[in-house]
C-alpha cells in the first residue's frame, strides 16, 4: 500500500450537500392532473347536488326522517305520512291518470305491479290505507311499518 503525500490530502474537498430542489412550479402533468382532478370533483359535486334537489333526493330524505322519528307513540302518524310520501312519489314517477284515482286495494295491486323488486303491499301494506283513516289511538306495529319504510326506498329508487 502506498502512502499518499500529505498536500495531496490537502487539496481534497468534503461533498456539502446537493442544492435543494423546489417542488414549485410544477411540472406540466402536474398541472394536468391537478385540472383532472377539479374537473372530477366538480362533476361529483354537482351531480350530488343535483340529485338531492330532484324529487327521488328529496323522497328518501323524508323516508330517512319518517324512519328515524318512528316510535310507539306516533307510528300512526309516520304511517299516515308514509301514505302520503308514497302517493306523491306514484304521481310524480308515473302519470297522475294512472294512479291518482286507485283507493284501497286497488292501490296496494298497482304499488305490487309496480314495485321491482315485488314486495307484497297488498299482504303487508294495509297501513297505509287504514292508518289515514283510522281513530286516532290505532295500535301500529313499529316492525311493520319499518319494514312498509325500508320498501318504500327501494321502491323510490
Amino acid at each position: 500500500m502506498t502512502k499518499l503525500p500529505d498536500n495531496l490530502l490537502a487539496q481534497l474537498y468534503d461533498i456539502t450537500g446537493l442544492d435543494y430542489i423546489g417542488w414549485w412550479p410544477l411540472a406540466p402533468g402536474w398541472w394536468a392532473l391537478l385540472a383532472f382532478a377539479a374537473i372530477v370533483a366538480g362533476a361529483l359535486y354537482w351531480r350530488r347536488r343535483t340529485y338531492r334537489r330532484s324529487w327521488k333526493g328529496d323522497a328518501l330524505r323524508r323516508l330517512g326522517v319518517l324512519g328515524s322519528q318512528l316510535n310507539d307513540g306516533n307510528a300512526q302518524d309516520v304511517a299516515a305520512a308514509l301514505s302520503v310520501l308514497m302517493r306523491r312519489v306514484a304521481m310524480r314517477r308515473f302519470s297522475r291518470a294512472e294512479c291518482a284515482g286507485l283507493v284501497g286495494p286497488d292501490w296496494l295491486r298497482w304499488l305490487t305491479a309496480k314495485d321491482p323488486r315485488r314486495f307484497d303491499w297488498t299482504r303487508r301494506g294495509r297501513l297505509l290505507i287504514e292508518a289515514p283513516y283510522a281513530p286516532p289511538g290505532l295500535p301500529v306495529r313499529r316492525e311493520s311499518l319499518k319494514v312498509l319504510i325500508d320498501a318504500a326506498k327501494t321502491w323510490v329508487r
